[in-house]
């Protein structure tokens, strides 16, 4: 059970919290079962000793529900649960193309799932603490209770999806140059670091969808795998139309490098108020000296 004050409006939580991934989600994998939870890429041990699940572990988050005067649990599911649920099974059950308004409502669903998943205060079960490494977005709470006054994505957020066949072939996948993000001291002072999670469903056809969410705040990115074709970017600017089936498919090499291409650890870089990485006077000056750097000119 998440507990603590909820994520949006900031009022103590008196129920079970939000689902990151929905019930209705998680009955694609009824009977499915056993299933082994990686965490750094080894497998996870349940409180016994073992590794195998009979079922995926839950995720919840401290989400203020319906006895509650904001009720953020019932605003997330007319938001974004009514309208992308139809979409969602299209997409990933029966690998429908999809295209204009279903488009946009199967990608906000998207972002929203990605964000609760893999949010610093997210609970799960029979892994308890443990978590993934590298998949928790460090948004600002602020950003969040401003999403949920306006429906709107915090800024500076980018979305791209993959599809990855570990046992079959694909033609092949970039060279990726990893890109180094710098650590942005913004001119109030404070610190913004970007951070990245993924998350991978799978497909009826033995295939896996990636979801691959970033936070970069000032920072313009290029995403490798987007210039190259092997990755869609989906948020923000969601394409007019969407066809998973027909989707470049990257092998089990090019998932690695699809999950690792950029790192944070760059150079601070102070950034004055209105401009961005690597754009802007400052940028523009200090580029040349950025040490393991790839970013666009």
């Amino acid at each position: 059970m998440a507990t603590g004050d909820c994520v949006f409006c900031g009022c103590q939580v008196r129920s079970q919290g939000e689902h990151a991934l929905p019930r209705w989600l998680f009955r694609r994998w009824e009977g499915q079962g056993p299933f082994t939870i990686l965490v750094n890429g080894e497998p996870a041990a349940k409180r016994d000793g073992g590794t195998e699940r009979d079922e995926l572990p839950r995720v919840t988050l401290p989400v203020c529900g319906s006895r509650d005067p904001m009720d953020c649990n019932g605003w997330l599911n007319s938001t974004f649960e009514v309208a992308g649920k139809p979409q969602v099974r299209a997409v990933l059950d029966h690998l429908q193309p999809i295209e204009g308004a279903a488009v946009a409502a199967f990608v906000r669903w998207v972002v929203k799932t990605v964000l609760l998943y893999a949010h610093p205060l997210a609970q799960y079960s029979e892994i308890g603490h443990m978590g993934v490494k590298g998949s928790v977005l460090e948004v600002p709470g602020s950003a969040l209770t401003v999403m949920r006054r306006t429906g709107e994505f915090p800024e500076d957020l980018t979305l791209w999806m993959a599809v990855v066949d570990p046992a079959g072939p694909s033609v092949g996948s970039p060279v990726v140059d990893r890109v180094c993000l710098p650590r942005i001291i913004r001119a109030d002072g404070g610190v913004s670091d970007s951070s990245s999670a993924t998350v991978g469903l799978s497909l009826p056809d033995g295939r896996t969808v990636l979801f691959q969410l970033l936070f970069h705040p000032l920072i313009d990115v290029v995403n490798p795998f987007e210039s190259s074709g092997w990755a869609t970017r989906l948020w923000p600017d969601p394409p007019a139309a969407l066809d998973i089936a027909a989707h470049p498919v990257l092998g089990a090499e090019g998932r690695r490098e699809l999950t690792s291409w950029f790192f944070v650890g760059g150079a601070e870089i102070g950034i004055q108020r209105g401009e961005r990485w690597p754009d802007g006077p400052t940028g523009r000056a200090l580029r040349a000296v950025e040490q393991g750097g790839v970013f666009p000119s």
